[in-house]
């Protein structure tokens, strides 16, 4: 692995949490973060083991090996909890910083896209994506929820950030920056990310075509100067 894809590789990577492990005796002292990371990591192993309706505050604090106490001194309801777990590891909000290494314009959006894609393709994160997929099918108040979750104020998808700080810059301009997000996502990560959802590859398609998040990138770059001619 070279050391660029390292780089990346480390950015999406914070956003994992380390695996539950057992302690003898008082249990450490954790930061709130810390906290927070155990409490997200044992919510997901209690929705993919029960769904969203069997997974109850004392399981996820059995699971967690916290008090509901705790659980409930950080969040208000199991609602509010699933909030926070679907803006932190599915919208990906700690990579919205995430500073753009490249020379270009095209080399800036492919760090970022790979460093996208190391993050969403992690295994953890895609069994929480099967979870919530499963549970919109069967559950009238959960489709309900994530419906108005990804409507309301949850904050913008990293892409969309990164194309709107670039159109802010002024090197890149963008009539539609929701709709071109939607477009670059599409053509760089959803086939693949389906793939992968599905295992209906062997292997994670995306890393073993360096190449293709470039052609990608490319292709979106010279639309966006076609429709800039035909003006």
């Amino acid at each position: 692995m070279s050391s660029t894809t390292q780089t990346k590789a480390s950015h999406a990577q914070a956003q994992e949490s380390g695996p539950l492990r057992r302690h003898c005796g008082r249990p450490p002292v954790l930061c709130e973060t810390e906290r927070r990371d155990k409490i997200f990591d044992a919510a997901e192993i209690v929705l993919q083991q029960h769904g969203y309706s069997g997974a109850s505050m004392d399981r996820i604090a059995q699971c967690s090996n916290m008090s509901k106490k705790t659980l409930y001194h950080m969040f208000a309801s199991k609602q509010e909890m699933v909030e926070h777990l679907l803006r932190d590891r599915l919208l990906l909000s700690g990579l919205r910083d995430l500073e753009l290494q490249g020379e270009t314009v095209e080399d800036r959006l492919v760090f970022g896209l790979e460093a996208l894609a190391i993050a969403m393709m992690a295994e953890k994160r895609l069994s929480l994506i099967r979870v919530v997929i499963a549970e919109v099918s069967r559950n009238p108040e959960v489709s309900r929820f994530v419906r108005e979750f990804f409507s309301s104020a949850a904050g913008p998808f990293p892409l969309r950030v990164w194309l709107e700080r670039m159109v802010e810059e002024g090197s890149l301009e963008v009539d539609d920056v929701a709709q071109a997000s939607d477009m670059l996502f599409g053509g760089a990560l959803a086939t693949s990310m389906l793939c992968e959802l599905s295992h209906c590859r062997p292997r994670q398609y995306w890393d073993e075509t360096p190449g293709y998040l470039r052609r990608v990138v490319r292709m979106f770059l010279h639309g966006l100067e076609n429709e800039k001619g035909a003006v």
